[in-house]
């Protein structure tokens, strides 16, 4: 099966989830990925909702290929606190259910690789493996995202706590623009070294820059100090994703490519004009 392409429902933040949806499948994509959090699929969602909306993805034709949820960050966290999160995490795998979704994303969160410790993975790993034992229940599988500023920023580090997890329902979200921003390789290596850790990929563009004013602009603290980044389209940006897609052709790679545009928007045609735009270069990328 070939790779199929899929839009993050934030760039639509201003329409609801089923009109969301409906523009997703109307400009050509394969695959919906919700943003789980208001106004689109929040925890507190009814399961019949979830349903429904299910339905209307399937009169679509639109696949649901990970929810994209906001749960976790368990390193510094108390237990209590931890214990919270896995229960809207399960909340979120009867949704997946009910959307015959495979992946839902959880994280680690915690301070940047630079400045973490072995308790912060211990801890962290710990509490992903309940969560990955109650995935499985569902018949799913964690993606946790390669992601600025916790302990799993980089391939390294991501395989590092996908060991101390050590669950066969926990995977890796390559992200190349988040991999950009850490000077983490996102090519060929990274999929090689990743192998059949990669259960899924994100993909969008981002740009250094020097002036935080700029539209979108954001600063993060970076191993070179505090640098400024802003969302680009895909293809304008400094992330070339050409290696990356020969890199997935070359593994066999046939699930879904989401698209995480986050480019600022100034209204609805706009955000049309976004997601057609990102759909076309998903398109060229493939070939």
């Amino acid at each position: 099966m070939a790779i199929r392409t899929a839009l993050f429902s934030k760039v639509l933040r201003d329409r609801s989830l089923e009109e969301a949806a409906e523009l997703v499948a109307e400009i050509g994509y394969d695959g919906f990925e919700p943003m789980c959090r208001d106004p689109h699929l929040d925890a507190d969602r009814s399961l019949e909702e979830v349903t429904a909306f299910r339905d209307h993805l399937d009169d679509l034709g639109l696949g649901v290929p990970c929810l994209a949820t906001y749960t976790g960050h368990y390193v510094g966290k108390t237990r209590e606190e931890c214990e919270a999160e896995l229960e809207t995490f399960e909340r979120f795998l009867e949704f997946a259910d009910a959307l015959d979704c495979g992946i839902v994303r959880h994280g680690p969160g915690g301070p940047p690789v630079r400045e973490a410790t072995d308790d912060d993975y211990e801890h962290a790993a710990s509490w992903l493996a309940r969560a990955a034992d109650r995935a499985a229940e569902y018949d799913v599988t964690i993606g946790i995202e390669i992601h600025a500023h916790t302990i799993a920023e980089t391939v390294d580090s991501t395989q590092r706590l996908l060991a101390e997890i050590d669950r066969k329902n926990v995977g890796a979200i390559h992200d190349a623009g988040n991999m950009y921003i850490t000077l983490d390789d996102f090519g060929l290596a990274s999929v090689r070294e990743l192998g059949d850790d990669l259960v899924h990929v994100h993909v969008k563009d981002e740009q250094r820059i020097d002036d935080p004013d700029r539209p979108g602009a954001f600063e993060l603290e970076t191993d070179d100090g505090l640098e400024t980044f802003q969302p680009r389209l895909l293809g304008e940006g400094a992330v070339d994703h050409g290696p990356l897609f020969d890199a997935l052709a070359e593994a066999g790679y046939d699930g879904y490519v989401t698209d995480e545009c986050h480019v600022p928007r100034d209204d609805l045609k706009d955000e049309r004009e976004i997601a057609e735009h990102e759909l076309a270069e998903l398109n060229r990328l493939l070939g």
